[in-house]
């Protein structure tokens, strides 16, 4: 994960869940790095080859998250809530 991140000019990643997804396909990652403030969430293959990440620099490390089907919420060390649905070709 800290590879991918490289990119986004950070270095210390902190991984806080790696998730199975429901359907089988594959796994999400979550967390934070630099300052506190940054966040990510990644989309792993079943192969555990990076499929997407997502790096938000205002929304803070992400916890946990919860299934409902594909449907995902995602919490933050806020406790603010993300809801994504990984069935939307963009996330799929």
């Amino acid at each position: 994960m800290a590879q991918s991140l490289e990119g986004h000019n950070f270095d210390g990643v902190n991984t806080y869940f790696e998730s199975p997804l429901p359907d089988g396909s594959g796994w999400m990652s979550g967390g934070g790095g630099g300052m506190g403030n940054i966040g990510y969430l990644a989309r792993l293959n079943a192969d555990s080859s990076l499929r997407w990440v997502a790096v938000m620099f205002c929304s803070n490390p992400f916890v946990s998250v919860q299934y409902e089907g594909m449907r995902a919420t995602f919490t933050n060390d806020w406790g603010n809530l993300l809801v994504l649905d990984l069935m939307t070709p963009a996330l799929g």
